[in-house]
């Protein structure tokens, strides 16, 4: 990864910050991070493969000089949200950003997809990015700051054929 993400630009400087992205270890959720990162911010990447999300996270720690760790979590669950956010402050003292990259996309024809197909897609991208907001809340609002962060897509708006669950669980993070 390259240093130069923002060449020049002062403005944007996030040293001594702490953001917390889902998704992190790879595409969007990645390129974000890297972004964060190249203005001094401290990094937790979230995923559920641990050694994707360690390597990344090294990567990002070697190519900015920040600290980046990874935390491997379902953020469908709330024990494991809540453990998400306690791991941040324990580490950094603060979280300043998140940033809900992390989603899922199991594609089909309606009448040949299940109601457990709806519903993995429904837990990850709604219910995760909900559950990962409601884990951070508290300590956002006693630092009396925060940011977050919720991907959502243009598939929330019109619907795309054989990706119903996707754009089913899109259009609530518009709101």
């Amino acid at each position: 990864m390259s240093k130069e993400i923002l060449p020049g630009i002062s403005q944007f400087n996030l040293s001594g910050k702490t953001a917390i992205i889902t998704g992190g270890s790879k595409g969007l959720g990645l390129a974000m991070a890297a972004g964060l990162a190249s203005a001094g911010a401290n990094l937790m990447l979230v995923n559920r493969n641990a050694e994707e999300g360690i390597l990344a996270a090294q990567e990002l720690s070697d190519d900015f000089g920040v600290t980046a760790i990874s935390f491997s979590a379902d953020i469908a669950s709330a024990e494991q949200t809540e453990a998400m956010a306690q791991k941040a402050i324990d580490t950094f003292g603060q979280i300043d950003i998140l940033i809900n990259s992390a989603g899922i996309n199991i594609r089909g024809p309606i009448d040949e997809l299940t109601l457990d197909d709806f519903s993995k897609v429904m837990e990850v991208n709604v219910t995760g990015t909900w559950l990962c907001c409601k884990a951070v809340t508290p300590f956002m609002k006693n630092a009396g700051r925060g940011s977050i962060i919720n991907l959502a897509s243009t598939l929330g708006l019109v619907g795309l054929s054989n990706r119903t669950p996707y754009t089913s669980s899109k259009g609530p993070l518009f709101k």
